[in-house]
């Protein structure tokens, strides 16, 4: 089920390594050199590889480094990985205590030392000095705990085989690992295997039912990411697992062992009283443990909550503090509060200047109210050059992703031409977007302006009616003030 640490397929050279094994109550390093020799003399390069080990640390015969290298390389001539590896080594570190230990721990690895092989697993799957990482390197030596018993290797081995890493992805072999992890009472490789059941992972059909077996017993067994998991999937409605007050005790259950995102879903639902009784105090513990543990969006919800004051006390320096550590983590939403707070002076000094550099940030981001705003900002020469067609060019990014306003306003500049070039076409295919599917109140008020007084295209009187009488049922005065002239123009 696993790669052997020396990929033997010889059986006396099969007989010599289980002589070295350090738990064999056969072990006979003595008879074990006495096979593998006359075969390094024949040239097999595995018993070649391993008698250079013998001979370089002078173990049952005369030590000669020099001999063992030579030998090492004939290993690798003949194609042994292991000596190819290890004669890579010594001509990066050359003769010295550094190239000693390693062989010396090498050895003890072939003789299946299970500190050393876990010494050697982190080494290579780490990259540590003084060797290249590897993770095909790492596994095999990490095998060899596992096969001996070592839980936490056997999880990280199934893991490996989980997630092609060192190894291909292998279904059984992954299973294998992961469930004799479990057997052991490891609710990490309950919460593994219930991962890869309900993601589909290595090959595996997606299978719910199965995730959520593995997820409770992994959530029963004290592991927090099982309990987060199926705490996920006691919050969706409508399925056979939806249970709220389950849910939230799983939550918690993560949440108290520091996992950030249980705290935060915990947090919100004490916010909000869903699956538990409305608790702020508690709301406020937990969104400030998923703050601390860096869960971005609970920094910026709990930061919206603390800046509006609606359903926890209002708290504009929290507010602040959150919004300013998700934003330097490139946080697009934290950056386009901070860029508003500056821009109308709430908490900060009001600077036109630092409110465009946010903007910036969070727009070249992809945050759309950001684009917006920073369009905005470049068209007025508000803490920023005065430019209509750099404007131009973010009203356009932010339109492509739906946002009404710039739609609308980017439709406007289009259809008039002024400061960039005209495209009466597109633009009023915008305005006609965000009027007519999105609803948005300036742009029927634009359209119905433009009906109305026939400059861009044909007047049309119906439609302008039409469009001036949306915009003014949602409170827009302006269009209430052209369809009142309508009707006196009417009356004419």
């Amino acid at each position: 089920m696993s790669p052997q640490l020396v990929n033997s397929e010889n059986s006396e050279c099969s007989a010599a390594l289980s002589l070295m094994d350090v738990d064999s109550i056969d072990r006979d390093m003595k008879k074990a050199l006495a096979i593998l020799e006359p075969m390094a003399a024949s040239g097999d390069g595995e018993a070649q590889y391993i008698c250079g080990l013998f001979t370089y640390t002078g173990t049952e015969t005369q030590q000669d480094k020099a001999s063992a290298i030579d030998m090492i390389r004939m290993a690798a001539s003949s194609g042994n990985t292991d000596a190819v590896l290890l004669a890579n080594e010594y001509d990066k570190l050359g003769d010295g205590q550094t190239f000693d230990d390693l062989v010396a721990l090498k050895f003890k690895g072939v003789q299946r030392d299970t500190i050393a092989c876990e010494e050697l697993f982190d080494i290579y799957d780490n990259g540590k000095v003084p060797v290249k990482k590897d993770h095909r390197v790492a596994v095999r030596y990490y095998t060899v705990c596992a096969e001996k018993g070592d839980v936490q290797a056997m999880d990280t081995v199934g893991f490996m085989y989980l997630m092609g890493k060192g190894v291909d992805k292998d279904k059984d072999k992954a299973l294998y690992w992961l469930k004799s992890a479990a057997q052991e009472g490891d609710g990490l490789a309950m919460y593994r295997i219930g991962f890869m059941y309900e993601t589909g992972q290595c090959y595996t059909e997606p299978d719910l039912k199965e995730a959520a077996k593995w997820y409770t017993f992994g959530a029963n067994a004290g592991n927090k990411d099982a309990q987060f998991s199926m705490g996920g999937l006691c919050s969706i409605p409508k399925t056979r697992y939806y249970d709220q007050k389950r849910a939230a005790e799983l939550f918690r259950a993560a949440a108290d062992q520091g996992h950030p995102e249980a705290a935060y879903q915990i947090g919100m639902m004490y916010a909000y009283g869903d699956g538990v009784k409305r608790d702020v105090d508690l709301a406020i513990k937990y969104l400030e443990i998923a703050c601390e543990g860096g869960y971005q969006q609970a920094m910026t919800d709990y930061g919206n909550m603390r800046f509006e004051g609606q359903v926890i006390p209002k708290d504009v320096d929290i507010a602040a503090k959150w919004f300013e550590t998700a934003a330097s983590r490139c946080n697009g939403y934290a950056q386009y509060a901070l860029a508003c707070m500056y821009g109308n002076g709430i908490h900060y000094q009001q600077s036109d200047e630092k409110a465009a550099e946010y903007f910036r940030e969070a727009a070249e981001m992809g945050e759309v109210n950001s684009q917006y705003c920073l369009a905005c900002f470049c068209y007025e020469g508000r803490g920023c050059t005065k430019d209509a067609k750099e404007a131009s060019v973010w009203f356009g990014e932010a339109a492509d992703q739906g946002h009404p306003a710039a739609k609308s306003f980017l439709g406007m500049m289009e259809v008039a031409g002024k400061d960039i070039d005209k495209d009466l076409e597109e633009g009023m295919s915008l305005l006609k977007d965000a009027a007519d599917n999105d609803g948005y109140y300036e742009a029927q008020y634009y359209l119905g302006k433009i009906y109305m007084d026939g400059k861009y295209v044909d007047k049309n009187i119906p439609l302008a009616k039409k469009y001036l009488g949306l915009a003014a049922k949602q409170g827009d005065p302006d269009a209430a003030a052209l369809l009142n002239r309508i009707k006196v123009m009417k009356m004419r």
